[in-house]
């Protein structure tokens, strides 16, 4: 997936290696074209990109939610079992939106020259910071640590609220629902006991206890077995042809969700289809029932979720322009770092573009 000697990278190439010429043809004319600042660019186009996804854990994954005291969410399916489900803002916000962070600012670092001549961007800290009560901002946070930006890819694509810096909140274009587990609870989620180590002697001895005595505080955790597959979908807004790439790039390298991430929680991304559509279809709640009733709660491979997955994709295939590619997300992986520079420096003029057409759309007058 590397471009060949003295070839010119840019987002075209790419998006032709990736989906193939007949494919990148169509979903070039459905992607949106934003070439200069325009209030009608902040008016929905109706284009909405379902990506459907799988996610395989690579290691134990720990879901915690608010809704019980336990370390993994389930849900129940029409076939009667409770399956382990992800929520979307453990994914979504948690995981993919800061692997995007990290392109970005991995670029900005390797490309601050070009950022200030191509983009008119001299510096860049746009960060996942939550916020202090506004009386312990201003004497503890610095003040060039101030959250989200509101000018790059990553927040004109996954939202920014107005206490943040604007005048007016930014909706997220990237949104989702549930990743459902294709496996009965009771084979996919185990138990395990841990023994809490002394952070001072870094042992589970106590000094004064007998030598062969093991002493210390038990934890459980409820964990989220490896290999158990989960299905799911995200529907991206009305983008241009690098801000789809740039998701999906963003997507396919995300590779860390869930609780104590230092210890669990890897995963690996699988993106076998793609609708382009003008409206969202699909959910990861329909995979796993059509799954369940078919595998009766057993333990699946990914290769079996995978198919599930593109199967129930082909049902849309009339709704729009649908690409099936079972390696989508390792041929994403495995783009190259001028392939990648090109794709993140065009989306980076599209949020320019976009921000400067909302604030005409929103201050009337403005010629952004």
């Amino acid at each position: 997936m590397t471009p060949s000697s003295g070839q010119a990278v840019s987002v075209e190439s790419v998006a032709r290696r990736l989906f193939g010429e007949e494919l990148y043809g169509m979903i070039s004319e459905w992607c949106v074209k934003r070439e200069s600042p325009d209030k009608r660019h902040a008016l929905p186009k109706g284009r909405v990109a379902n990506v459907f996804l799988v996610v395989e854990p690579l290691s134990r994954l720990i879901i915690r939610h608010e809704q019980e005291t336990t370390d993994v969410t389930t849900v129940p399916t029409y076939a009667g079992v409770d399956v382990p489900a992800i929520l979307n803002t453990k994914l979504q916000s948690g995981a993919v939106r800061r692997q995007m962070l990290a392109m970005l600012h991995n670029w900005f670092s390797r490309n601050s020259e070009v950022a200030k001549r191509e983009l008119g961007v001299e510096s860049y800290t746009c960060s996942m910071r939550p916020y202090l009560k506004r009386q312990e901002r201003q004497a503890q946070v610095p003040e060039e640590f101030e959250g989200y930006c509101g000018e790059c890819p990553n927040c004109l694509m996954f939202g920014y609220a107005v206490m943040e810096g604007g005048g007016y909140n930014v909706k997220s274009r990237v949104e989702g629902d549930m990743y459902v587990g294709l496996v009965d609870s009771a084979l996919s989620v185990v138990s395990t006991t841990f023994n809490a180590v002394d952070d001072i002697t870094k042992t589970t001895f106590r000094p004064e206890a007998p030598e062969t005595a093991r002493t210390g505080a038990l934890y459980e955790y409820r964990m989220i077995e490896v290999g158990t597959p989960f299905a799911g979908k995200l529907a991206l807004r009305d983008v241009t042809m690098a801000e789809l790439m740039l998701t999906l790039v963003s997507i396919a390298r995300t590779t860390r969700v869930g609780g104590r991430k230092t210890h669990f929680g890897e995963i690996k991304i699988h993106i076998p289809a793609v609708l382009f559509s003008s409206y969202e279809v699909g959910s990861g709640y329909e995979v796993a029932n059509r799954a369940l009733a078919k595998h009766g709660g057993r333990r699946v491979t990914v290769e079996e979720a995978v198919n599930e997955v593109v199967e129930y994709a082909e049902r849309f295939g009339s709704h729009g322009i649908l690409v099936v590619d079972r390696e989508l997300g390792d041929k994403l992986r495995s783009l190259s770092e001028a392939e990648v520079d090109a794709v993140i420096l065009q989306a980076w003029r599209d949020a320019l573009v976009l921000k400067r057409s909302l604030e005409m759309f929103v201050y009337k007058g403005r010629e952004g």
